[in-house]
């Protein structure tokens, strides 16, 4: 009887490791919903300037174009219809070169590029998702 405790005891003990460690691999992916503030267009290369608000660390610190300084900022990608509030929520995926390619734009030679990491929308609406 004792011999069948121990096993279950290290049964449960076990699927329960296992349980905790695959939870903590989802939480180190991309988080499924960012609360994001829209701080505008980026014009060298197009694409979205936000500044993540919500869940996560992620971005870079830019002076942009108004003289203003914004933190966490990320470059957003999307062909998704974007709401005209200020904040908003997204889910995204990491921007890809070869699939992503139609989102370059030209970059003009008065402006250079921030140095903000690139991601696509996946989805975009005002209340949280």
């Amino acid at each position: 009887m004792i011999h069948a405790n121990l096993v279950r005891k290290i049964l449960l003990f076990s699927i329960a490791l296992v349980g905790s460690f695959l939870m903590g691999c989802q939480s180190d992916s991309d988080p499924a919903c960012l609360e994001v503030e829209m701080i505008g267009l980026d014009r060298c290369g197009g694409g979205w300037l936000v500044s993540v608000k919500s869940p996560v660390e992620m971005g870079e610190s830019i002076s942009y174009y108004d003289g203003e300084t914004y933190s966490n900022v990320i470059k957003v990608f999307t062909l998704e219809t974007i709401p005209e509030s200020t904040r908003g929520f997204i889910r995204i995926r990491d921007f890809d070169p070869k699939r992503d390619e139609n989102f370059y734009g030209i970059c003009l030679a008065l402006y250079s590029p921030f140095p903000v990491p690139s991601k696509v929308a996946t989805f975009w609406i005002e209340e949280p998702c």
